[in-house]
């Protein structure tokens, strides 16, 4: 069983569930490229390195693993796709709200609230 999340730069949806379906399919029209969108991925990846199998879309910073789907939205979302029961999965919405992001789970159909500060901080 996996869980799925989504990010992307806070006030960007009115409607996150329907976003949340169109970046599934890698539409991401209304989204425009933000740099903080990069930085969270690339802290992500620094934080844990295992998310390099789980993380979309496909940008540079997965070096070896092939490009699937489109190359060019890495700048607009986040896209995980974590096995149920993750180790950080309750840190990830308060570390995006640092980079100015909302984070969406498309299994409740709600956008997330900070639950904790980043342990590392």
């Amino acid at each position: 069983m996996s869980y799925d999340l989504y990010f992307w730069p806070s006030g960007a949806a009115e409607d996150p569930d329907r976003l949340a379906d169109r970046l599934a399919d890698e539409t991401a029209s209304g989204l425009v490229s933000d740099e903080r969108v990069l930085a969270f991925r690339a802290e992500l990846l620094r934080r844990w390195p295992d998310l390099a199998d789980m993380i979309f879309p496909w940008h540079h910073d997965l070096d070896w693993r092939q490009p699937w789907g489109r190359i060019d939205l890495a700048d607009r979302f986040v896209g995980v796709n974590l096995p149920y029961g993750w180790e950080g999965t309750t840190v990830l919405p308060s570390l995006a709200s640092l980079y100015g992001l909302d984070s969406y789970d498309p299994q409740s159909g709600h956008l997330l609230t900070p639950r904790s500060l980043p342990q590392d901080r």
